[in-house]
């Protein structure tokens, strides 16, 4: 049962580097699946940010990564969780987990940010988005480090790490 987690600020690369890494699984002939923190939250209609929301939502992403990795493919989440609190607990459901840092500047996130997200905090009309306002706890010793969504090391390192 193996859960990757790709945490990082938003717009660092998370999305990009897990459809790589699944693409790559699947190559392999692994079953593989991606669970997009904006995709999940888009799927249940779970729009809430403020910090019990956030909360909620990752603890229920965590549940359900560990649900679908318990029925055999790869779980591979892309998600900020803010928290370290947030990725141990989806550490603590499964028996193999692999915590990555997409480690990208945040001057670097705010050109790449297609939602407005960045300005939109500069702005005071969002207070709740990690790095433009709100705090994210980077991972204090990650299992692979990758820098931006196109990096092919870390597609490799991750690969690797995980259990066949």
């Amino acid at each position: 049962m193996t859960i990757v987690w790709i945490t990082g600020l938003p717009s660092s690369g998370k999305s990009t580097l897990a459809e790589r890494l699944r693409e790559r699984l699947v190559a392999d002939q692994r079953s593989a699946i991606v669970l997009d923190g904006d995709d999940v939250r888009h799927a249940l209609g779970i729009h809430g940010y403020e910090a019990a929301a956030r909360d909620d939502f990752y603890r229920a992403l965590a549940e359900l990564s560990a649900l679908i990795a318990r029925q055999g493919p790869i779980v591979i989440v892309a998600a900020t969780a803010p928290s370290r609190a947030h990725r141990e607990l989806a550490r603590t459901l499964s028996s193999s987990f692999v915590e990555v840092f997409v480690d990208t500047p945040l001057d670097e996130c705010t050109r790449r940010d297609t939602k407005g997200l960045y300005a939109a905090a500069r702005r005071g009309d969002v207070s709740t988005l990690p790095g433009g306002g709100a705090a994210y706890e980077p991972p204090l010793a990650p299992d692979v480090i990758a820098h931006g969504g196109q990096d092919e090391v870390a597609v490799a390192a991750i690969a690797k790490r995980i259990e066949r």
